[in-house]
């Protein structure tokens, strides 16, 4: 699985898209350094011409100081890490594999990579926050892009070239057996391997296909990626039909309305108000003429969070929840065929649309990039679509759709991609990168 550039190969280094998020990559860190170093430095300047009272201020004052210090590392972290990213993308050139992913609440973000030649699976220990990590980790099985030593770690990527995650090898059998059970129970080593990164010399460019494929390729590959879904403890609850339910009852739309962040929001408020009310009615011996500062700083701290939270849902959350709603119900269906096939990142599926009457050498009409279902859906089959009463910016926008299977909704989570449009033929053209490249026709098929 070593990447190194071969004789018809190109190094990682020379794909814009890397170059480009490795710079970013980078001036991220520097930001993150000098402005953690910028709020240090005035939290300590500030701090030494504060008087003593009152107690809150200096505190705020050692709270920025250890904030501001704390981005400031996190920043310089950065900074080694672009080196040793520029060191591999300039010495290996990136590989496809399936790749199936492993959050561990112990021990970080895990990655199981398959071999493209049929070698052995590489278990990898993914060095980034959860957060980051959180976008562009497939789930639970994908493709992504790598470039290194599997002895020594290297660099992830999503498919396309970016962004950059460090990894390294995991560290003790058993740590690497219970990783490889998880990679056998997704039927990693089933998956077909994806077309490999290629680029035409002196002009350095993401894989693409010459023409979009056919139905009978995209089906091929919908069934080829039809993973079960993890196996949970307590099965979801259905959630209820939106036809007869207010839509804040229904999960995926409280997700996409924000109601979550309000709520961890609310919670906080209420829990660190509690606190604080301990220090008024129940203060510490000695402590008659002040209270902690701390609970002050973390109520309005929640307060501040939950009102940014909440401008969020009445800003953009309820307005787009209206639009999906009013699609769902709209009047007149649309039936057409479908492959569902993964996104090139992240939990995201996309919905690939022909038309209801045809044959195997139909090309895609549009796709539709879908949230996470809450249900397993077939692969392939007919779905109504519903909707074309709102544009997504404007009258000159791509239409609002919502596909309707076996009588459950599939929530969008972007517009309804025309394939002949810009956005749609680049969307359809990051799903072409992740399908197993066509065979090449022999002799005796050219005669």
């Amino acid at each position: 699985m070593a990447g190194g550039p071969g004789a018809g190969g190109t190094r990682a280094l020379d794909l814009p898209v890397t170059a480009e998020e490795l710079g970013r990559y980078r001036r991220g860190g520097l930001r993150l350094a000098v402005g953690g170093f910028a709020l240090a430095f005035l939290a300590l300047v500030c701090f030494g011409f504060l008087p003593e009272e009152p107690l809150w201020a200096e505190d705020l004052a050692g709270f920025l100081c250890v904030g501001g210090a704390t981005a400031c590392a996190f920043g310089l972290v950065r900074l080694p890490n672009a080196r040793r990213f520029r060191r591999i993308l300039a010495s290996g050139r990136w590989s496809a594999h399936p790749a199936t992913a492993v959050s561990r609440s112990w021990s970080g973000e895990a990655v199981v990579l398959a071999g493209v030649d049929g070698g052995d699976l590489l278990t990898l220990r993914v060095i980034a926050s959860r957060a980051r990590w959180q976008g562009a980790q497939p789930s639970p099985t994908g493709v992504l892009w790598w470039c290194g030593d599997p002895r020594r770690g290297g660099v992830l990527a999503v498919p396309g070239g970016g962004p950059l995650f460090r990894a390294k090898p995991v560290r003790g059998a058993a740590a690497r057996q219970r990783l490889l059970a998880v990679a056998e129970e997704t039927r990693l080593t089933e998956l077909p391997v994806p077309a490999q990164p290629q680029a035409a010399p002196g002009l350095p460019a993401a894989p693409s296909s010459a023409a979009v494929p056919s139905y009978a390729r995209f089906a091929a590959h919908a069934e080829s990626w039809a993973v079960a879904p993890p196996r949970r403890k307590r099965p979801r609850r259905p959630e209820p039909d939106v036809r007869a339910a207010a839509w804040w009852r229904v999960r995926t739309l409280r997700r996409v309305a924000g109601l979550a962040q309000v709520g961890g929001g609310l919670i906080g408020l209420v829990l660190y108000g509690t606190l604080m009310a301990v220090d008024v009615f129940w203060p510490e011996e000695g402590a008659e003429d002040s209270m902690s500062t701390g609970s002050p700083l973390l109520v309005t701290a929640a307060g501040a969070w939950t009102l940014w939270a909440s401008f969020q849902v009445w800003n953009r959350g309820l307005p787009v929840v209206r639009v999906l709603v009013r699609a769902a119900l709209a009047p007149v269906p649309v039936e057409r065929r479908y492959a569902l096939v993964p996104a090139p990142a992240g939990e995201e599926t996309a919905l690939v649309v022909f038309p209801a009457h045809g044959g195997p050498d139909d090309r895609p009409e549009a796709v539709l990039p879908l949230l996470p279902p809450d249900r397993p859906v077939e692969p392939t089959g007919t779905v109504e679509l519903r909707g074309w009463l709102d544009r997504n910016g404007g009258d000159d926008g791509d239409a609002v759709v919502v596909a309707w299977c076996d009588g459950r909704p599939l929530w969008p989570s972007g517009p309804y991609l025309e394939a002949g449009s810009a956005d749609g033929a680049a969307f359809l053209e990051s799903l072409v990168d992740l399908m197993e490249a066509e065979p090449v026709p022999g002799p005796a098929a050219q005669d």
